[in-house]
């Protein structure tokens, strides 16, 4: 009989964004010898082959009432949350009786509400302790409470979230342990070709600045541009690259054209580059100088890492989790949000000395291989893994 501990990792989310590249890098990366890992993903959409890509998992394709853009709201939006509890439900009765067959032991959760709603249902019906995975601020709702108040250990991806939620909920949250997500080294390094200055014809001498996420209001594309103006009207070598779409969530459809008529308004046509999603961020990071993250709050930062990884220089807001990443003036550059008077300062700095960026990019890779690798994040994790698994034996 093996001895290896089986776990369940719960993802519900249907568009790929950081929370499920932290999930898929845990994944791939956790120790195989010691752990029988099966996932619940989705079964339609785009997510599902990235996760069949990764060895030596077992998949079970599950449908908890997603719906598309046109659904979100109104009366539309009602229907479809009520007619989502049919399938949520039925998720939940077919996992269980997977979970007994194949003698599972541990479920891991993100805080995404289906995840958390599926959860309960499974901890109700199999009695199975489960670790709960904060990636974002807390919402108020029963299910959270509940989810939180259920949940034998509780992780966050930065203390600013682990405050949030204490903040909210009081000192019964105070338990939350902080295991700051990690990404691969080995990936995101130092001197990886690019074909990414090619792509944009840039000229030898050119600065590139970029900026990687969902292009949504929150994320501070628009502080970017307006920073960019200003950096531009001084420094004809910088250009702008908005690496991202808006497919994740379907509040900001009027966003992407705000951000083109900005564009064009600061008179930046020519300068500015707008690549949509892309996956090979390993072949982006390499070809950009600057990386920017301008977030009006951000959980974590897993692109500011990845690209210190790269030995960038990353100029972050002073919001949730980034100030825990970047130590300013010695590893990076921090400013406020919305405030693209000091952002603009801060990218002219760098833009006019070369050997700031690269004494930055230095202290930066020094700094991901010290407190942001994979390996330390999935070493925490398979711990804990360890200690759930206990609480199950002594109950079964």
């Amino acid at each position: 009989m093996s001895d290896k501990i089986k776990v369940l990792f719960l993802d519900t989310n249907d568009g790929f964004g950081g929370v499920v590249r932290a999930h898929l890098m845990f994944l791939q990366y956790t120790d195989r010898a010691r752990f029988d890992l099966y996932a619940a993903v989705l079964g339609h959409g785009p997510l599902l082959p990235r996760f069949r890509a990764i060895p030596d998992v077992t998949f079970w394709p599950i449908e908890v009432g997603t719906k598309s853009a046109q659904w979100c709201a109104g009366w539309r939006g009602k229907v479809a949350n009520a007619w989502g509890v049919v399938p949520l439900l039925w998720t939940a009765l077919r996992l269980a009786v997977l979970c007994k067959r194949a003698g599972l032991q541990v479920i891991h959760t993100s805080d995404k509400k289906r995840s958390l709603l599926l959860v309960l249902l499974l901890h109700r019906l199999t009695g199975l302790p489960y670790l709960y995975h904060i990636h974002n601020n807390y919402i108020e709702y029963a299910a959270n409470r509940q989810a939180l108040a259920r949940a034998s250990i509780i992780i966050a991806n930065s203390a600013e979230m682990r405050r949030d939620f204490i903040e909210h909920l009081g000192p019964p949250l105070e338990r939350i342990r902080v295991v700051y997500n990690g990404m691969d080294a080995e990936r995101f390094r130092p001197g990886l070709p690019s074909t990414l200055r090619q792509e944009l014809g840039a000229a030898p001498d050119d600065v590139l600045i970029g900026i990687s996420s969902r292009l949504a209001p929150d994320k501070g594309q628009e502080t970017f541009l307006r920073a960019a103006k200003l950096v531009a009207a001084q420094e004809p070598r910088a250009r702008f690259v908005i690496i991202g779409d808006d497919s994740i969530f379907s509040d900001n459809a009027d966003f992407v054209p705000l951000l083109k008529r900005l564009a064009t308004e600061n008179e930046l046509a020519g300068r500015v580059h707008f690549l949509g999603f892309r996956s090979d961020m390993s072949n982006i990071y390499p070809g950009l100088d600057i990386v920017v993250n301008a977030a009006w709050r951000e959980a974590f930062g897993l692109v500011v890492v990845e690209a210190m990884a790269c030995g960038k220089v990353a100029i972050g807001t002073q919001s949730g989790g980034i100030p825990e990443i970047i130590t300013h003036g010695k590893d990076g550059f921090l400013f406020g949000v919305r405030d693209e008077q000091r952002l603009a300062e801060l990218l002219l700095d760098a833009v006019r000395q070369p050997e700031l960026r690269q004494r930055i990019g230095l202290a930066a890779r020094q700094t991901v291989l010290d407190r942001f690798t994979i390996q330390q994040q999935v070493h925490t994790q398979e711990q804990l893994y360890g200690v759930l698994a206990g609480l199950k034996n002594l109950k079964s």
